[in-house]
């Protein structure tokens, strides 16, 4: 069946476009095989009629790896068959040898993106284009599929804090699963919540704290305030002057907040590195 609709072979030269730009909208799985392979000759008749029989779920590309070695060391493939599902550009699953039918139909089963994997993709590129309501539709919609869908849950609560609706938003990651809320994303989103509660008068916190030197709940607040409206270093230089005046103050608010920072930031960001290096020698001084 190979050219029909659902099934196609792919060369070097036809490669970027056949998988990894198809895949941007549809995912395709890689066959990577050779005319001398009799398990890829086993497993090949199966995939070429799941590929049919999906009808459209998903596209099977055919490489042969002798024709194409360059393609079979680049995606690492030292047996085959070699099967690769490549989704958004990159490969996401995987298997090596010739399964029997059913346990091909269970890898797609489990591989495929679903009707909620699809939505969350619809709500990314709505958020991409600043469509906040759109993309919260979207969202919304995904966890109608799966009401545990992790990345749906965190873009909808991400949405709901774009839009100002924090309380709504909070309640959304609170329903987030112990994994799911320890991912970066989960963090950033939790710290923006923390911060977003900060008091807003930042001229009448720093006069506070000029006033009352001493006042390390105004310090705190401040450094907190600073950071809510994205002035992160002025924000930083607060919090660490109330881990260095009193680490314990209040269950050690100081350096937890540091640590919200870093959440909020995100790993790579470049004050992290200086301002974690600065809280250890506080901490360990």
């Amino acid at each position: 069946m190979v050219g029909s609709q659902w099934v196609g072979e792919v060369e070097g030269s036809t490669f970027e476009r056949e998988v990894v730009e198809r895949s941007r909208r549809v995912p395709v799985l890689v066959d990577f095989w050779a005319v001398w392979c009799g398990p890829c000759r086993t497993l090949g008749p199966i995939l070429e009629k799941l590929a049919n029989e999906m009808d459209g779920r998903f596209f099977l590309a055919k490489i042969d790896s002798d024709r194409e070695p360059e393609l079979a060391r680049r995606y690492e493939v030292r047996g085959i068959p070699a099967v690769k599902l490549f989704v958004d550009g990159k490969v996401v699953d995987e298997f090596t040898g010739a399964l029997p039918e059913s346990q091909v139909r269970r890898f797609l089963d489990q591989a495929l993106p679903g009707e909620a994997d699809k939505l969350v993709g619809a709500a990314r590129t709505a958020e991409a284009e600043a469509g906040w309501a759109q993309a919260l539709t979207f969202y919304q919609d995904a966890l109608t599929y799966d009401a545990e869908h992790g990345q749906a849950m965190l873009g909808m609560a991400r949405m709901l804090l774009t839009l100002g609706r924090a309380a709504e938003a909070e309640e959304v990651i609170s329903r987030l699963k112990p994994r799911d809320r320890e991912s970066v994303e989960a963090k950033a989103l939790i710290a923006r919540l923390a911060f977003g509660a900060a008091e807003a008068d930042l001229e009448g916190l720093a006069a506070r704290v000029a006033a009352h030197p001493d006042d390390i709940e105004a310090l705190l607040t401040l450094g907190e305030a600073l950071v809510a409206r994205e002035r992160y270093e002025e924000g930083l230089e607060r919090l660490l002057e109330v881990v260095r005046r009193d680490r314990a103050f209040r269950e050690e608010a100081g350096r937890k907040a540091v640590l919200r920072v870093f959440d909020l930031l995100g790993p790579g960001h470049p004050l992290i590195r200086q301002y974690r290096q600065r809280l250890s020698a506080l901490l360990f001084a």
